[in-house]
């Protein structure tokens, strides 16, 4: 009986651990002066600040109840694309307000195999006095310009 206790111990205590290496990661996003989106790979990603370059291989934006709406995939591209984190990764899509998108993209670091998907829900909102919010995850934060 003992042993079953600790088998299950042991599978709440894993399990949770595995689910968290493996979701996927929140990219860092922030208003520009001209309204757009910086989206980036955050600052902890590269923890000893060793100043990493991670490539990306792939970038999306997609829209609830529509579907794709910008698509980027750099892996038959003839110069691999780099970048460091909190550098705002080209999105070749003008993001209009009061709209939520699903940002996604995917990366591996320089020298490293491992893809790592990251994904954002996010929304423009202007208000009526003109400024410009972001509004991240839906409910998550507010970041006003």
């Amino acid at each position: 009986m003992r042993h079953r206790y600790s088998y299950w111990s042991l599978m709440f205590l894993i399990l949770p651990l595995l689910v968290s290496c493996i979701s996927s990661g929140l990219s860092d996003i922030v208003l520009k002066d001209d309204g757009q989106p910086c989206i980036s790979i955050p600052s902890n990603e590269d923890f000893f600040k060793r100043n990493k370059q991670f490539k990306i291989i792939v970038t999306g934006v997609f829209q609830t109840r529509v579907g794709e709406l910008w698509l980027k995939d750099y892996r038959y591209s003839s110069k691999p694309y780099y970048v460091k984190t909190k550098e705002c990764l080209r999105f070749d899509y003008h993001f209009q307000n009061n709209i939520t998108y699903t940002i996604g993209f995917t990366s591996t670091e320089k020298g490293n195999n491992e893809n790592k998907q990251w994904l954002r829900y996010m929304r423009i909102k202007k208000n009526k006095d003109g400024t410009l919010q972001l509004l991240l995850d839906e409910h998550t934060r507010d970041v006003t310009q």
